[in-house]
């Protein structure tokens, strides 16, 4: 009887055992696969740019600004070079040295985009009088001349949409208004007197410049236009610069592509090698050149939210102040 009566309660407390392993739920397992499949992470380079502009425009752009971001819903769109934009004027921030001015741009991408489900079925996109394009997030420091910004969209096109965007707060139309990457090593300051002649070397990932040569010098479009950049390789140019009529790359050229590729994240080397009047050796490295902010943000929209991009662009700019001491709050 005893014996009947133990494997009695053995055969419960197997069948208990069965029970709690069956149907126990593994909660962290469930919690990090639903983040997995419900977050989508993007990667982020915040661009920083010198304004070269009188001091006028910089009293008419902050005038422009509160004129446009105390109406309604602070945004408008235009037309420029056959493309839609809209633009939006946040509300200023307070800084210690100032105020920061906070600006979305959408730029049209393209106006015959497609849907294609899986099944082969393709269908138009309605825009609803809207605007489909890629988000340009942008922060104007008027007391530092400095905005600084950034894309989900080709980073090649930053700097013209930020020059594009500057342009719209314009009050005298006359006046001029250019963008200068922020260098952080002495070698870009060294670029501006460099010698008339010499060699360049650029080694770069096309996978991550296939989009970003709309806006690109011709010298780069003649880059990009190359049939590799259909292909994830990595190519190096090695190429001899000389300021004269037969030579097909000259100084300025030269300029123009460490301009452009300086800060691209798909540029892997780009350095230059030349003589002084003297005879000695120069050589210059740009593979670092200029401030950026990297990050990575991760969201359960296909977009990025605008109050992410204004966290986003604070973090940059406390970045700006500690290597540059510049005084931010």
């Amino acid at each position: 009887m005893a014996n009947k009566a133990d494997a009695k309660r053995s055969s419960k407390c197997h069948a208990l055992t069965l029970s709690n392993i069956g149907y126990t739920p593994n909660f962290k397992w469930t919690v990090w696969l639903g983040w997995q499949m419900s977050h989508i992470t993007k990667n982020i380079t915040v661009s920083f740019f010198s304004i070269d502009a009188d001091q006028d425009f910089f009293r008419g752009f902050v005038s422009s600004f509160l004129a446009s971001s105390a109406t309604s819903n602070g945004s408008r769109i235009f037309n420029l070079r056959a493309k839609k934009h809209l633009i939006k004027a946040h509300k200023p921030i307070k800084l210690a040295s100032g105020s920061a001015f906070l600006i979305t741009v959408i730029r049209e991408r393209h106006t015959w985009q497609i849907r294609a489900t899986r099944d082969g079925n393709l269908s138009g996109i309605s825009s609803n009088q809207g605007i489909i394009g890629d988000p340009y997030f942008f922060m104007v420091v008027p007391e530092d001349k400095l905005v600084l910004g950034f894309t989900s969209g080709p980073n090649g096109s930053i700097r013209s949409v930020a020059k594009t965007m500057l342009e719209q707060f314009k009050s005298d139309r006359r006046s001029t208004l250019d963008l200068s990457f922020v260098p952080k090593t002495k070698d870009y300051s060294a670029l501006q007197s460099l010698p008339a002649s010499g060699e360049m070397y650029l080694k770069i990932d096309t996978s991550s410049l296939t989009d970003a040569f709309d806006e690109a010098p011709k010298i780069i479009k003649d880059i990009g236009s190359s049939p590799f950049f259909e292909q994830n390789v990595q190519l190096i140019f090695k190429w001899q610069f000389e300021d004269s009529p037969q030579s097909k790359i000259t100084k300025d050229g030269v300029i123009e592509v460490v301009n452009f590729f300086a800060n691209q994240d798909g540029c892997l080397t780009l350095r230059i090698k030349s003589t002084d009047a003297s005879g000695q050796p120069i050589r210059l490295d740009f593979g670092d050149a200029f401030f950026n902010y990297k990050t990575k943000i991760s969201t359960r929209q296909t977009f990025i939210e605008e109050a992410a991009s204004q966290r986003i662009l604070k973090d940059a700019l406390r970045l700006f102040q500690d290597s540059t001491g510049l005084d931010i709050k």
